[in-house]
């Protein structure tokens, strides 16, 4: 019973054993009865039964009277459309904390990221929290949950919609709550990277800190712009590696001149089966805070352990 096909790995079940995962480049045939959707790097897709080939690394699939050869080195995803429910729910949940007795410094990190994919949708859900805390100051808080959609078309093209809200201490945002959507492009996928690009327009609604003086600032609505780059690496020869970097840049179309950015990256290294340590560079920047006093950037470093399912 296969599972998926995603990222270099193929997951698939037997009697005998549990879900197993190997990678694809060590599988030399494979059929199956199951109705499964293939992906191609270029984007393109076929559905039916995978019927077995007597060329090594080829692999047949059959939709009604006819059928297509593809070379597996040119498939990145396999869906089978029977899977439902839980099935088709992927993810990961990190937990991390640090402390130095120096200067009485703790750091707490958690982050949870799901996804659930169809054949031609993905829904997914991302949470980020990070708590810093000492004895002379008050505790600084980021905070950032994404609910975000996709809606995959031919040659690898998407349109997407997202609702986001954020809190960062460091900028005074109490609460940024962004609405928007637009479309992209998968420029490269293989079983070793991805790249994928996006840009559209997004709504957003700023409640402020008060400034330096105490004073509280009212709250701002503004009209933004994005472009954003999204890039995985994975490496499953030992050790498993996963490097994740994503890069966007939000004019802001409300105040001309202003400038935010996000860029984030993470690298994954597999201890045991499904259990990972992981480590994050991120840098939250804003060329003109709404808020008089607050910084430009947040930034900092975060390492966590973190379990995949």
């Amino acid at each position: 019973e296969i599972k998926s096909l995603e990222r270099g790995k193929l997951r698939f079940k037997t009697d005998a054993t549990d879900t197993i995962s190997i990678e694809w480049d060590n599988v030399a045939f494979l059929s199956s009865e199951q109705n499964i959707q293939v992906e191609l790097f270029d984007g393109k897709r076929y559905l039916g039964k995978l019927k077995l080939s007597p060329a090594l690394k080829v692999i047949n699939v059959q939709f009604g009277e006819d059928f297509v050869e593809l070379d597996a080195s040119d498939i990145v995803v396999m869906t089978p459309i029977e899977m439902r429910g839980l099935d088709r729910v992927d993810g990961s949940i990190t937990a991390g904390y640090n402390f130095t007795q120096a200067d009485a410094v703790e750091q707490f990190n958690f982050g949870l990221d799901l996804e659930y994919r169809t054949e031609i949708r993905s829904y997914g859900l991302t949470v980020n929290s990070s708590i810093s805390n000492t004895d002379e100051n008050d505790a600084s808080q980021r905070h950032n949950v994404n609910l975000d959609y996709k809606r995959f078309w031919p040659n690898r093209w998407l349109v997407s919609g997202f609702l986001t809200g954020t809190r960062n201490d460091e900028l005074g945002i109490d609460l940024r709550t962004s609405m928007g959507g637009g479309g992209g492009r998968i420029l490269t996928q293989s079983n070793h990277s991805r790249l994928l690009v996006e840009s559209g327009l997004m709504f957003s609604r700023e409640n402020l800190a008060a400034d330096e003086s105490g004073a509280n600032s009212p709250d701002k609505n503004t009209i933004e712009a994005f472009v954003s780059m999204d890039w995985d690496i994975f490496r499953f020869d030992s050790p498993e590696l996963d490097l994740s970097t994503s890069l966007e840049v939000i004019p802001n179309l409300t105040d001309t001149g202003r400038v935010r950015g996000e860029f984030d990256i993470s690298l994954r290294w597999e201890i045991i089966h499904d259990l990972f340590w992981q480590i994050t560079l991120y840098d939250s920047y804003d060329s003109d805070p709404a808020v008089e006093g607050a910084e430009k950037n947040d930034y900092g470093i975060s390492t966590s352990l973190g379990y995949s399912f």
